[in-house]
């Protein structure tokens, strides 16, 4: 049975079961007369949110918002599209056309998650390009009177959009603001997925959406924040601190055992925290793709 709890007025958290995953997906139903979705998550959850709407007695989506394409957060949207044909699928632009085709999107994804993705995540599938809708930067999606405000928000991926609900001041936050580190508060750890992290880009998005002044967070991989000021100012300060790690081992020619070494010594012994191997990989990756590209090391 699908984990459900409300976290802020009419909106509910959905924890969602993925199989073989050490992370925590998040799916969030604003249950309104017309229903959003936001973070559909992988394929293989698509039963755990039925089950959610049953219990919430929401019939149908008239949204469905992943905040960005990658397969943990927007797998599940052909599926979803196919079981509520009336409901719009939000996408930036830069990811829509991976919506509708998603022939890339799945390469990427035996890339990162390994060939047999489709054993725990399940199957992505398109979108119809009907149901696939491209707001722009500041656009405000209305629903039943509350107002939804789409921020463009690139820097973990080119393609990443972050929900702003002004009505609670709550903001759906993907991961443009780090990840909550497992541990007794929620230290943030930079959410770095190669190949497309680019650190400067993620740093100001994160003044950009501080700006905001919300007083919630909704993660899409962990609960939620009440202090979001302090944690998007740990968030950048973090990023800062893993990136000249990163980048002083790349300059010295150290190898990736070493890097991942100085990472996790920081993280526990300054942060409080400790990272885990997919954590590792995905931050040592992230970062060694984007100084190379720069030309930094």
């Amino acid at each position: 049975m699908a984990e459900i709890r409300e976290v802020a007025d009419k909106v509910y958290r959905v924890e969602l079961p993925v199989r073989g995953v050490v992370s925590i997906f998040s799916a969030y139903l604003i249950r309104e007369p017309q229903g959003v979705l936001i973070e559909p998550g992988p394929a293989s959850a698509v039963p755990a949110i039925q089950e959610a709407m049953r219990q919430l007695g929401m019939d149908d989506l008239a949204y469905i918002i992943p905040t960005h394409v990658h397969v943990d957060h927007a797998g599940g949207s052909g599926t979803l599209a196919s079981l509520f044909p009336g409901a719009a699928v939000l996408a930036h632009p830069r990811g829509a056309k991976h919506m509708i085709d998603p022939t890339s999107l799945i390469e990427s994804t035996k890339t990162v998650w390994g060939p047999g993705y489709e054993e725990n995540l399940g199957p992505i599938l398109p979108v119809p390009e009907s149901q696939v809708k491209v707001p722009g930067d500041g656009e405000v999606i209305t629903v039943d009177g509350r107002e939804l405000q789409v921020i463009y928000a690139p820097g973990h991926a080119p393609h990443h959009m972050a929900i702003f609900d002004r009505s609670i001041r709550g903001l759906f936050c993907g991961e443009a603001v780090g990840l909550p580190g497992r541990g007794a508060e929620p230290v943030p750890i930079p959410a770095v997925a190669p190949p497309s992290f680019d650190q400067e880009q993620y740093i100001e998005t994160m003044q950009k959406l501080r700006q905001l002044n919300a007083d919630i967070l909704f993660f899409s991989h962990g609960e939620v924040s009440k202090e979001p000021d302090k944690f998007i100012s740990q968030a950048r300060g973090n990023a800062r601190a893993f990136g000249e790690i990163m980048l002083t081992a790349m300059k010295g020619g150290a190898p990736p055992d070493e890097m991942s070494r100085r990472i996790a010594d920081y993280a526990s012994g300054t942060l409080g925290i400790e990272l885990d191997e997919t954590d590792l990989n995905m931050i040592v990756g992230g970062y060694a793709v984007y100084y190379s590209s720069k030309s930094l090391t």
